[in-house]
């Protein structure tokens, strides 16, 4: 069983990163389209890095 910090931490990590996404669509959308596609490059790896981390190695 998980301990309940790795949950914490798992939470706050997803929440960090939607928000981070909001953001970038933000940019995209309101903003400039070309900051929104600079956003999306940005926190491509920040997603794949946090999923490669959390879940894939052990």
């Amino acid at each position: 069983m998980a301990k309940p910090s790795k949950i914490l931490v798992h939470a706050a990590a997803i929440i960090g990163l939607y928000l981070a996404f909001s953001f970038v669509m933000f940019l995209g959308l309101q903003v400039s389209p070309v900051y929104g596609n600079i956003g999306l490059v940005a926190i491509a790896p920040v997603v794949v890095l946090y999923v490669y981390i959390g879940f894939l190695r052990k």
